[in-house]
């Protein structure tokens, strides 16, 4: 503990040693995940009894994945230390414990499948005259549910109407999805005082990552064990207000004021000004779209790096592709970047599919990793694919301690729904896992053959099992449904063994995502496109100027070396005129280097 500690500068270790609560505002490239590694370790170094845990609160479950992951290959046992999002927190720590004293829950309650709640508001949202899930997008507060902040004011109505509808259903099925998880922890916190004042005993730290994302009802939980009676709980909070992307959500960055004035705490104030991702010049171009000033220093080993800015506004939306292609090969084979440190981004999937599509076709030679060019859906609570993950990654000492964790996920859910005991051992599970050989090629075929294996082994049968059957038939049904729909669309075959392994693997070709989705990655190069008004920003967006800058930040800051953006011409809006380059982008000033562009 003590060598890697001296690997922190001074801003870094001043955040781990503090005592008392912090909020930690952290540039891009600022070690922000390093400093939070090292905070949680150090609690978990000075836990003195099996009844105290530090809680590490993340945005995703790869998030959750990365924290335990380091702090177990610090040598430091991860016994009293429980990360996860804060959905998962809720379910385990509030509702599960005490859905007694919750009327919606006291008489049993089940979680629903992601693939259930998406057809069930499907159809809701079609009799209600939209077009789909989509268009219901909702958010749970600490006085009920709010509609997505982008719907537009005609839609409001219908959508209103069809998730009142959603939660009469669900209520019918005595079924519960995220956004009612924390609506009913919220509840259960606020009016049963005991369960706060437990909590905040159990507790040493509560570590937040992330924080500008945290929603009003989220900051509202925590405030309750905060508040409690007696609590000795802390907090660490750590993120970038100017990265604040999900305020259409309900994402927002609590100013210090308020989030003293709400949690009742003393909190001390500090960051992260150090940039060791960036050169000077991406650092300098960035910092250009700060929402909340700050003095960004780049610090690392490209400080001194000079390449390519470019920003092209002549390109037509039927060249795209070709002018895509370009880049991506000028990136490769002329500056000789690994096509891994390469990222395509646009604001939404409906930008990256028919793109995607294109450059897979033209460019053979490469991989493109992104969630629409895998074969499962997102639902990461499914049991299967919880124990699909164990049997497609592969049984390396560099895997060991991730695909042991994930087997202790696996055997809890089967002690839930009384499928086994918890006498089964996760190394036992694993060693089952690694002794399966099946001699097939084909993904589906290679996964039905290893769940019936693994019921055989362990003598379940779903027949008895309703929860697990059903969940099997959702898991298969999604993924017969994503790989018809990109080999019909997208002329892409998903089936094969291979392609359902890389998922679970290191990333090795170019990523492609949406911008939402590339926060808190990095590359060598980011290729942006579809940078128009009423993309970037939404149309809806109430603040289009600050969305439009705290998405431009967050593109502009994931690139170490190069960034190319793009607002392609050819686009055109309802009324026929053609959409004008995202205006804030347009306005800023800089000598770009528009030679490759």
């Amino acid at each position: 503990m003590s060598d890697s500690l001296d690997k922190l500068n001074a801003e870094q270790l001043a955040a781990v040693n503090a005592d008392g609560n912090i909020l930690l505002v952290s540039c891009p490239g600022s070690g922000k995940t390093r400093t939070l590694i090292h905070k949680i370790a150090r609690e978990l170094a000075e836990v003195d009894s099996h009844r105290q845990f530090v809680i590490a609160l993340t945005y995703t479950h790869v998030a959750a994945n990365e924290v335990e992951d380091r702090i177990s290959g610090m040598g430091i046992s991860t016994d009293q230390l429980w990360v996860g999002t804060i959905h998962s927190f809720c379910l385990e720590w509030i509702i599960r414990p005490y859905a007694i004293y919750h009327p919606a829950l006291r008489d049993g309650f089940r979680v629903i499948d992601t693939f259930d709640q998406e057809v069930m508001l499907d159809s809701i949202a079609k009799q209600h005259g939209l077009r789909s899930r989509f268009d219901c997008s909702h958010f749970a507060t600490s006085t009920g549910y709010e509609i997505d902040l982008s719907t537009s004011q005609r839609n409001r109505p219908l959508v209103i109407a069809a998730v009142e509808q959603y939660h009469e259903e669900l209520n019918a099925l005595r079924a519960i999805d995220f956004e009612m998880m924390l609506k009913y922890a919220a509840d259960l916190i606020r009016d049963n005082k005991q369960i706060a004042q437990r909590l905040s005993r159990l507790f040493r730290l509560i570590a937040v990552d992330e924080y500008q994302d945290t929603r009003e009802i989220q900051y509202q939980i925590l405030a309750c064990i905060f508040r409690a009676t007696g609590s000795s709980a802390r907090l660490f909070m750590v993120g970038d207000p100017n990265q604040a992307i999900f305020t259409s959500l309900g994402g927002l960055a609590l100013p210090h004021e308020e989030l003293t004035g709400m949690t009742g705490l003393t909190i001390s104030e500090m960051s992260l000004s150090q940039n060791y991702r960036s050169s000077e010049e991406r650092v300098d171009y960035f910092s250009r779209f700060q929402v909340s000033p700050m003095d960004i220093v780049a610090s690392g080993h490209l400080r001194d790096w000079s390449g390519n800015v470019t920003y092209n506004r002549t390109v037509d939306r039927s060249q795209l592709p070709t002018h895509l292609e370009e880049l991506i090969r000028y990136n490769i084979e002329t500056l000789h970047i690994d096509p891994s440190e390469i990222c395509v981004v646009a604001p939404f999937w409906i930008h990256l599919a028919s793109v995607t599509r294109a450059l897979v076709r033209s460019m053979p030679e490469y991989e493109f990793n992104g969630p629409g060019l895998t074969p499962f859906g997102e639902n990461r609570d499914n049991f299967w694919f919880k124990l699909a993950r164990i049997s497609l990654t592969e049984a390396s000492p560099r895997h060991f301690y991730t695909r042991l964790r994930w087997a202790q996920e696996v055997i809890d859910l089967l002690v839930e729904c009384r499928a086994t005991t918890d006498d089964l051992a996760p190394r036992t599970l694993l060693r089952f896992s690694n002794s399966v050989s099946l001699d097939t090629q084909d993904g589906v075929k290679f996964l039905r053959d290893f769940f019936d294996a693994f019921l055989n082994e362990y003598s379940i049968s779903l027949d008895t099992h309703e929860g697990l059957k059903h969940q099997h038939d959702s898991f298969f049904e999604r993924m017969h449904n994503r790989i018809s729909r990109v080999e019909r669309d997208e002329g892409v075959s998903l089936n094969d063994l291979e392609t359902f392994k890389k998922v679970f693997r290191p990333k090795s070709g170019v990523t492609v995502s949406t911008v939402h989705g590339v926060k808190g990655a990095e590359f060598d190069t980011v290729i942006a496109f579809a940078l128009y008004e009423g993309a970037l920003p939404h149309f809806n967006e109430p603040d289009k100027t600050t969305a439009a800058n705290r998405s431009l930040f967050v593109i502009s800051s994931r690139a170490r070396k190069n960034l190319h953006l793009i607002s392609e011409r050819g686009r055109f809006d309802y009324r026929g005129d053609e959409q004008r380059p995202t205006q804030v982008l347009a306005a800023a000033a800089f000598d770009y280097s528009n030679e490759v562009a």
